[in-house]
């Protein structure tokens, strides 16, 4: 499947958990997207702070403005005139009640396609983001759904699957974009053995492997 037939001429909403979510599941649709005129919106919906709650030179105000950069810059080299907007609720604790519901719709454009996480990926914000989406197109009928998979790529899929089809160049600009998100991909926070770092051999998965959308 190509972004455009995906897509289908609506706007392009991304719902991303944590900030590199958006580079990870679907940076190069994204991409793509973006460079045939689609007009995008990511949403980041916590402020990704957990990652390394240990460290004492990044302490969650910190970090959280870290991440925030870090997301804006990585959606300036994927889609750069997209819309971004950080909803700030904290990591591991992504709402999916009916005010969020509301405060996210109010955000979201007439007849948009929403790209949520997989409601099976194994991390709790991911779930949630996936059931805001799933409120988020009952209430509104004009909407899309589809989801994207972050760490469900490793896991069994019951799912209908459909691999995406990226452009060299949406290839090239992802792993650009991943690149900024260095609080997660690198030791950049070195202070915190217990925090988050990507392996290569994670990173690399994400940059060779075709992205996946599941229908719901």
């Amino acid at each position: 499947m190509t972004p455009g037939s995906l897509v289908q001429g609506r706007p392009l909403v991304i719902l991303a958990p944590h900030p590199d979510d958006e580079t990870l599941g679907c940076g190069a649709l994204l991409f793509d997207a973006a460079a045939q005129g689609t007009p995008c919106h990511v949403i980041c919906v916590t402020d990704g702070t957990r990652s390394h709650p240990g460290s004492r030179r990044w302490p969650a105000p910190v970090l959280a403005a870290t991440r925030a950069a870090e997301l804006r810059a990585a959606c300036a080299i994927l889609a750069p005139a997209a819309r971004v907007t950080c909803l700030g609720y904290p990591d591991c604790a992504a709402s999916d009640d009916a005010q969020a519901a509301e405060r996210v719709s109010a955000l979201i454009a007439p007849d948009a396609l929403v790209l949520a996480t997989w409601e099976h990926d194994p991390h709790v914000d991911h779930q949630q983001v996936a059931r805001l989406a799933m409120r988020l197109a009952a209430m509104r009928a004009d909407l899309a759904l589809a989801f994207y998979p972050v760490w469900g790529r490793f896991t069994d899929r019951a799912a209908e699957v459909r691999l995406i089809a990226a452009s060299d160049a949406a290839v090239a600009a992802k792993r650009r974009a991943l690149s900024c998100h260095r609080s997660q991909m690198t030791g950049l926070i070195d202070d915190d053995p217990t925090g988050f770092v990507m392996t290569d051999t994670h990173q690399a998965h994400f940059l060779t492997h075709p992205e996946i959308v599941i229908a719901p």
